[in-house]
């Protein structure tokens, strides 16, 4: 696959298309999925120069970033306006934070530690305003926005220098990726663990050729299935540090989409024997799910390091049919077991969200699989007697409609990274009574089109909204992701890898038997510690109305112009 002159469509039921990016011809008519073996470049329009304006801290500024020193001058300091502190608006909010955090706010590594204790954070995005980047405090309520990081950022030798790495993911744009790693470590070894197969595998080897320090491991996938796990190992000096994200390894994905990612502190060398934690254990049944010789030294650093402080859990999805002792190891049952022992006090009204950017074959009825087996798995929480099941929850799904792609950042051409096919599309009508809008106002990213995925279970509260759990992870809504039972449910068929972290507020919050019960939630309000969890999308949720439709991408879209003046036309 020549990653320069666009992707060919994987036969996945469900994954991701590789991304393209906009046209530089006006209204040019956009190829069909297909068709996409060229590359199609984005409209980009000329910077001109900006005038620094004088920093409002003169030549007692700390700031150092490059962005900063481009924008402002420091020679003097600058005479604020009149009243430009007191009023409410987010312009005036950032102010503030800037002055109250005490640290440079645009500072990847400030931003990283703000995340804590969740180190959940979203990636910068190229065409928003800068305010809405790199956030690094939550001190006032009127600008609740989640921090941000960049790739960049996190392969800066200012987190540490990487003396290893290895990169797990669908996607891959090898010379793209070698550019973000700064110069000094771009010689360091590099594992690079993809599920290309045949004509692909051979181009992915010739694009990692001219690179000696790569190594390539290729997964083992059945028919169908994709490689769509999306992880980093980074090992320093100091220790070793796990990425685990929704982005794929390709510029347009860290460019202009709303994307999520957990990163992890740096683990110390410690005891082996003396972390048995459930995220270890985890990792390294994933790992050894591959049956690779390539990941033997990465399984033995990971064994040599202490990973008790992670206080999130892992849910992956292996390709196989799953039985015995493994039935509950992986995909929708993994998730399913993890709330039945974790979750506690959630009320049958509490409905579960999802949202992600692409969706497979799910069968004829709502019951088949998606409020049969899969809801199931989501409404699961520890039970106050075995008398009879948990009530499945209320679902509400989160999915681009057609304007929300056209209006997005990019254009319809962003459509490309929302594989759900029209044909599907026509074969479960049912599923739009579930579907709400994309909207993302509290961190900028409305139009910011998402390739994020997540769910969760919140409270139905319209004020002091709490949430039971949340997962981030690399699977969409499909069969081929999250499993899908057989043999009277004794055998789950799962077709990809995929892989994704629990977020528990009892795991976080350190919650014992003397904890207040609160502790058993994530506040989405501004909580008693100061430390707000963020969904990445904004609530209330808005349904479609009867004439939103979902985007698909292979279908045509011409009730009108994108913000390029393009239509979407497949052959």
């Amino acid at each position: 696959m020549d990653k320069h002159h666009g992707w060919t469509i994987s036969s996945s039921e469900d994954e991701e298309e590789k991304s393209i990016l906009p046209s530089k011809e006006k209204k040019r008519k956009f190829m069909s999925p297909a068709q996409m073996k060229r590359k199609i470049f984005r409209n980009e329009e000329t910077n001109e120069a900006k005038t620094k304006v004088p920093c409002k801290f003169g030549d007692k500024c700390f700031r150092k970033n490059e962005e900063h020193l481009k924008e402002f001058s420091h020679t003097g300091k600058r005479k604020l306006e009149k009243n430009s502190e007191d009023d409410n608006s987010p312009q005036s909010s950032n102010k503030r934070l800037k002055a109250s955090a005490g640290n440079n706010s645009l500072d990847p590594v400030s931003a990283y530690h703000a995340s804590e204790p969740y180190h959940l954070l979203l990636t910068t995005v190229k065409d928003i305003p800068k305010k809405f980047n790199y956030l690094g405090t939550t001190t006032v309520k009127e600008f609740a926005c989640p921090p941000s990081i960049g790739i960049k950022d996190i392969l800066s030798t200012k987190f540490g220098k990487i003396l290893k790495s290895a990169q797990f993911n669908y996607c891959i744009d090898i010379q793209w990726l070698m550019d973000q790693y700064p110069k000094e470590v771009r010689d360091q070894p590099i594992l690079i663990v993809h599920g290309e197969q045949a004509g692909n595998n051979m181009k992915l080897k010739a694009e990692a050729a001219p690179f000696l320090n790569i190594q390539l491991c290729r997964a083992d996938l059945p028919p169908f299935g994709t490689h769509h796990t999306k992880m980093m190992f980074l090992l320093y000096k100091q220790g070793l540090r796990i990425v685990i994200s929704t982005s794929n390894l390709v510029e347009q994905d860290w460019r202009n989409r709303t994307q999520g990612l957990w990163m992890s502190p740096i683990f110390p060398k410690g005891d082996p024997k003396a972390d048995d934690s459930e995220f270890k254990k985890g990792l390294l049944a994933y790992l050894n799910a591959y049956k690779k010789k390539e990941l033997g030294p990465w399984i033995e650093l990971i064994k040599e390091h202490d990973m008790s402080s992670a206080n999130v859990l892992l849910v992956a999805s292996v390709p196989g049919r799953h039985t015995g002792p493994s039935l509950h190891s992986w995909g929708h049952l993994k998730l399913r077991k993890l709330l039945t022992t974790y979750v506690k006090g959630v009320d049958s009204t509490w409905p579960v969200i999802g949202q992600f950017s692409s969706i497979g074959s799910l069968g004829p009825n709502k019951d088949k699989w998606v409020c049969g087996e899969w809801l199931t798995s989501m409404s699961a929480c520890q039970r106050k007697n075995q008398l009879g099941a948990v009530k499945k929850a209320d679902l509400k799904l989160i999915f681009p409609t057609v304007d929300n792609v056209r209006c997005s950042l990019d254009g319809y051409p962003s459509g490309a990274s929302l594989p759900y096919s029209s044909a599907n599309a026509h074969k479960q009508p049912w599923l739009k009574s579930f579907f709400h809008h994309w909207k993302a106002e509290h961190c900028g990213r409305s139009e910011a089109s998402p390739h994020i995925k997540s769910y969760t279970r919140i409270s139905p509260f319209k004020t002091n909204i709490r949430s039971a759990w949340f997962l981030l992870t690399s699977a969409n809504l499909s069969k081929a992701a999250w499993g899908g039972l057989e043999k009277l449910n004794s055998q789950l068929a799962i077709k990809s890898y995929e892989l994704g972290v629990l977020f528990i507020p009892s795991i976080i919050n350190n919650v014992t038997s003397e904890s207040s019960p609160l502790d058993n939630y994530f506040h989405l309000n501004m909580s008693s510690s100061g430390k707000q969890f963020y969904l990445p999308y904004s609530l209330p949720l808005q349904p479609y109305n009867s004439e939103d439709e979902p985007w698909t991408w292979d279908a045509p879209h011409k009730d009108g112009p994108d913000r390029f003046g393009n239509m979407w036309v497949p052959c």
